[in-house]
């Protein structure tokens, strides 16, 4: 329970976030119902108000697990790189991020996801194709849970529940005295 209450009052515990973004400019023409989703979970270990790269310890993007996935291999053939990863805790995500294999002879493929700019697909060697969604004006994000309110300060809260029991017990105090009498 006191770690609940701990955990509560200075976001320095572990959350999970799922986030997407829709709607995308795919060749000249805006598509309505593209759509990337991810997750990711993260501690704000300095109290800052950001999550940033350091404090992640899970990232998924479009199926793909960056940290327990391609981060954590020692294979060869598939890679991946996470660039910058930020997460203001008032709803602002930056993620730069990129996955990529191949095979022994001549095919290969990958992914690249960056906030504000694109997320792109790829392939060569046996099936040649790729994919890009660019970012536009209309690009929406939504992320749960949602971003959280800002409390006011609990100094002014103290001062003020203070303030309340002082002058209640200045009103008692002043019906006893007339009781008194």
């Amino acid at each position: 329970m006191a770690l609940a209450l701990a955990c509560t009052a200075v976001s320095a515990c572990a959350e999970d976030w799922q986030f997407s973004y829709t709607g995308f400019n795919e060749n000249g023409a805006f598509v309505h119902d593209a759509r990337v989703d991810g997750s990711f979970r993260g501690s704000d270990l300095d109290l800052d108000g950001i999550i940033s790269l350091a404090e992640l310890s899970s990232l998924v993007i479009a199926g793909r697990e960056y940290l327990d996935g391609c981060l954590s291999l020692s294979d060869p053939y598939f890679r991946c790189e996470i660039g910058a990863f930020s997460y203001k805790l008032t709803g602002q995500l930056s993620v730069d991020a990129n996955w990529w294999g191949n095979d022994e002879a001549f095919s290969g493929w990958g992914a690249g996801f960056r906030t504000g700019d694109q997320y792109s697909q790829w392939s060569y060697g046996w099936a040649d194709w790729s994919r890009t969604w660019y970012w536009t004006s209309q690009t929406s994000f939504d992320i749960t849970p949602a971003p959280a309110v800002p409390e006011p300060a609990t100094g002014v809260m103290l001062l003020a529940g203070l303030a309340t029991l002082a002058g209640v017990g200045r009103r008692r105090a002043k019906e006893g005295a007339l009781n008194a009498t």
